[in-house]
């Protein structure tokens, strides 16, 4: 009886695991990326270097198409080349273009963009400071509806709400259980030691 007590408590403890495992880093990444947004209105969130970017328009194609999830890491700008894709705000809006050219204008760097898909580059040139990031080819494709939804209030509920409550919850549950587990085997025990000393006094 004791060991099959302890089998459904270790059965506990995998469970309870798995859950960490699974809702702990969707927890910890939201949380980043809010406290990013308040901290830096200015800048694209992130985490670990990466910031993601959902592809709202076909400017892009076949490169990354609408509503793709894509990323885009650190870049140092004075690395910057013709080539590369880059990911800068303009007018608050996250732009993700080729860049056709890179020049000087009164000692700050302007880099020309083009969108794959488009005849002619962008009209607006591009300063350093704008520079989120650069897309070297991670991307989740059709993501982009999905963290749009996370995005919004009842996504907030359900990716960043729902798993601290479910954590909590799931806490306060394996907590109870592992009390009255410890309780019923000290119990039994307690039954096993004294039916070894009846057995034994009768012996005697």
């Amino acid at each position: 009886m004791v060991q099959e007590k302890r089998k459904k408590g270790l059965a506990g403890d995998i469970i309870g695991i798995i859950l960490c495992v699974i809702l702990i880093p969707i927890i910890v990444v939201n949380i980043v990326l809010i406290v990013n947004t308040y901290i830096h209105p200015d800048k694209i969130p992130g985490v670990f270097g990466y910031r993601p970017v959902i592809v709202l328009s076909g400017s892009m194609e076949p490169e990354f198409m609408i509503g793709d999830l894509i990323f885009i890491q650190d870049v140092d700008t004075e690395q910057l080349q013709k080539g590369d894709v880059v990911c800068y705000l303009e007018n608050g809006a996250a732009v993700t273009h080729r860049i056709e050219a890179v020049t000087e204008e009164d000692g700050e760097t302007i880099y020309t963009t083009r969108g794959d898909a488009n005849n002619t580059e962008d009209q607006i040139q591009v300063k350093e400071s704008q520079i989120q990031g650069m897309y070297k080819g991670k991307k989740i494709s059709g993501a982009g509806d999905a963290v749009m939804f996370m995005q919004s209030t009842t996504g907030m509920v359900l990716f960043l709400v729902c798993p601290v409550l479910i954590l909590i919850i799931w806490d306060f549950i394996y907590r109870r259980k592992a009390d009255k587990r410890e309780q019923e085997q000290r119990k039994a025990l307690e039954e096993e030691l004294e039916t070894l000393r009846k057995a034994k006094e009768e012996k005697e």
